[in-house]
């Protein structure tokens, strides 16, 4: 029987097709051929006599092997098939386990959790822990390949038998061993490569490439669902859709929107609305306002509003929606996600009257975000001491953002000389007393020049 020969052919063919589109893959790593002393002693430390198949393969082509590989994040996997990320096969003979010992384990502190491991044997694991094994309670000599869900306690039938289970993940292209990865093709006989998921996924993986900027950037619809794909919108992407008919580009987008549930894929298709045709969808945006079935997320409402309509009319329409809606009560995350994206200093005088402890949840963010002046600064220290909070892990994380060189970090505008913005900062810390009040703003000393 040469079956292996087959499978190691096709293992390296989907390896180097998925090297071919800048996936990550781990070659396939072959232990040493097992031999038939090896395979009677690990039987007898089992208790268990081993699958005719399973010997075969660790006797004829190695007692472990492994190979594992993940797509490119620029491989567009069909949105039907979301879960699928990755691809692996691996055992290793010295890691089978008798579960009934873990079973028992499980079973000392008076709960039944672990019963449906008893009678199996474990050959393999998932990345996320689950394990593959085979059922021993089954009266054949071949024994059927089962996935047992660490969290659930349920035992899923995978394959009739070892090399029956490695023909069918080959068939489906080795897809990665978490559960999750492979339900799209389970039934009650396991894993169905002839089902219409398998057949469509099959043919997908055989003509699958990764896709480039270079690839869509001709094409309308191409282009936005690589955006919404890759949930990322640059400069060069937004060139490339501003060459579009606006009039076609705002239509589809609006389709688009429509059809999306998940509100990253909202959010994104938001972005470019807002990002690539502004001014030009305010009509549109208006209408949000005024509908009261409107379904869109407020918080995606806010954005828009801040991309398409002008800042003043905007800012205001936003703010007056956030103080009606909770009663003055507005929490720092909430003001963040509608207010962050106005990048306004108005918003910072708003702030004053509404933040509240604990400011770092939300409100040095905003602060931050608000494009804040050295007026600002001044002005917040020597108000309450929630506004001096705020203005020290505003500075910190002003610090942080500008070393990581984030997009939301601006030149604050009006800084005195470095001396004398230090010389504030040496007398802001002196009215500290709670040193992890102090030390965001030594922190802020020592990094001085990255103000400058």
């Amino acid at each position: 029987m040469e079956d292996f020969k087959i499978l190691i052919s096709r293992w390296e063919q989907i390896l180097q097709k998925l090297e071919n589109n800048n996936g990550n893959v781990h070659p396939i790593e072959i232990g040493k051929k097992a031999t038939i002393q090896e395979i009677e002693a690990k039987e007898k430390e089992l208790g268990y006599h081993l699958p005719p198949s399973y010997k075969y393969i660790l006797h004829n082509l190695g007692k472990s092997l492994s190979f594992y590989y993940s797509f490119s994040e620029d491989t567009m996997i069909p949105s039907e098939f979301s879960e699928i990320f990755s691809g692996e096969i691996n055992w290793n003979i010295d890691f089978l386990q008798n579960l009934n010992m873990l079973a028992n384990e499980l079973m000392e502190d008076g709960e039944d959790y672990g019963r449906s491991l008893r009678g199996k044997l474990e050959f393999s694991q998932a990345g996320n822990g689950d394990i593959y094994a085979f059922d021993m309670s089954v009266e054949s000599d071949e024994k059927p390949v089962i996935y047992w869900d660490h969290e659930e306690d349920t035992v899923t039938y995978v394959a009739d038998s070892f090399i029956d289970y490695l023909f069918r993940i080959t068939e489906l292209g080795c897809i990665g061993s978490e559960k999750w990865q492979l339900e799209y093709f389970l039934s009650d006989t396991g894993l169905n490569t002839t089902s219409p998921a398998s057949v469509k996924w099959k043919h997908w993986f055989e003509s699958f490439s990764e896709t480039t900027l270079d690839d869509v950037k001709n094409n309308m619809e191409q282009l936005i669902a690589y955006v919404v794909y890759r949930k990322k919108l640059d400069e060069e992407t937004i060139d490339f859709l501003q060459k579009f008919n606006r009039n076609e580009l705002f239509g589809f987008l609006i389709e688009e929107l429509h059809k999306k549930e998940a509100f990253n894929d909202q959010k994104i298709i938001c972005e470019i609305i807002g990002r690539v045709l502004g001014i030009y969808a305010e009509t549109w945006v208006r209408s949000l306002w005024e509908t009261k079935q409107n379904n869109m997320d407020t918080r995606l409402r806010s954005y828009l509003t801040s991309m398409c309509i002008s800042k003043d009319k905007g800012l205001s329409l936003v703010i007056n929606f956030l103080e009606q809606e909770s009663n003055k009560k507005i929490t720092g995350y909430e003001a963040l996600s509608h207010l962050g994206d106005f990048h306004s200093r108005d918003v910072i005088s708003w702030m004053e009257n509404h933040v509240k402890f604990p400011v770092t949840e939300g409100w040095d963010d905003l602060f931050v975000r608000s494009n804040f002046s050295w007026d600002d600064l001044e002005r917040w220290t020597s108000l309450e001491e929630k506004h001096e909070v705020t203005v020290i892990h505003a500075l910190e994380m002003y610090v942080h953002e500008k070393v990581a060189k984030n997009k939301f970090t601006h030149v604050i505008s009006d800084l005195p000389t470095k001396s004398e913005f230090i010389d504030f900062l040496v007398q802001f810390r002196a009215k500290q007393v709670i040193k992890k009040r102090i030390i965001p703003i030594e922190n802020v000393i020592q990094n001085i020049k990255i103000f400058y």
